[in-house]
């Protein structure tokens, strides 16, 4: 848990920092050959590619730092190598769609600090929907559909999909905190479906910066 908490707070801004900073001197810096507002002006191909090779690029210390902290975690546990493995990949989804999450939101704000605030925002409110189902009581009767899409969309969660057995829910904080423990619940299964959601939510946000990109210039 603590391993996703710091990636998504750091593959964000890794990625806004990087593609902000590429296009804002691609415009105003004529030295660059060939220059980034040339490469986004050939075609909506290129511009894909070149989004796509910064957010690969801007992930490369995440990754390493993913890669690093899951083999420390698998020497100093007792974690199954298989368990680490998918801690590894579902590490790997989640970089890559924060740091497609990061960069529409410093395209939509043209400006990288605002961009991540925003973008964390969208992860804390991911992650506390359990707790929001309180106030959201007061206006639905019956929340329980809602349950399913908070519980596969948290990023959290994934990790008591690895790690069966465990139940977050059944703190006794939280089963005071959110009314999911009074209804029939169930986390993603199986445990990659988690990531299925955040790949969707990463290529949704990656197209609408591409379309972005296409559509106007980049302003700061």
């Amino acid at each position: 848990m603590a391993q996703v908490c710091v990636l998504l707070l750091t593959a964000t801004y890794l990625a806004a920092y990087t593609v902000h900073t590429g296009l804002f001197s691609g415009r105003f810096n004529a030295s660059v050959r060939p220059s980034t507002a040339h490469l986004l002006a050939l075609s909506p191909i290129a511009t894909g590619r070149w989004l796509l090779r910064q957010l690969a690029l801007s992930q490369g210390p995440v990754l390493c730092w993913v890669f690093l902290s899951t083999g420390v975690v698998l020497l100093i546990t007792d974690i199954q190598v298989t368990a680490a493995l998918e801690i590894f990949v579902i590490l790997v989804i989640y970089s890559l769609t924060a740091g497609a999450v990061g960069i529409l939101c410093a395209r939509v704000f043209r400006d990288t600090l605002f961009g991540t605030e925003c973008a964390t925002l969208l992860w804390c409110v991911l992650i506390a929907g359990a707790l929001l189902l309180n106030p959201l009581q007061r206006y639905v009767d019956d929340p329980q559909p809602f349950i399913p899409l908070i519980l596969h969309l948290n990023p959290l969660i994934v990790v008591y999909g690895i790690f069966e057995g465990l139940d977050i829910f059944r703190n006794p904080v939280l089963y005071e905190l959110t009314p999911v423990t009074s209804y029939l619940y169930q986390y993603p299964n199986p445990w990659y479906l988690a990531g299925v959601w955040q790949l969707v939510i990463g290529g949704c946000c990656f197209l609408g910066t591409w379309w972005m990109c296409r559509s106007r210039s980049y302003n700061t």
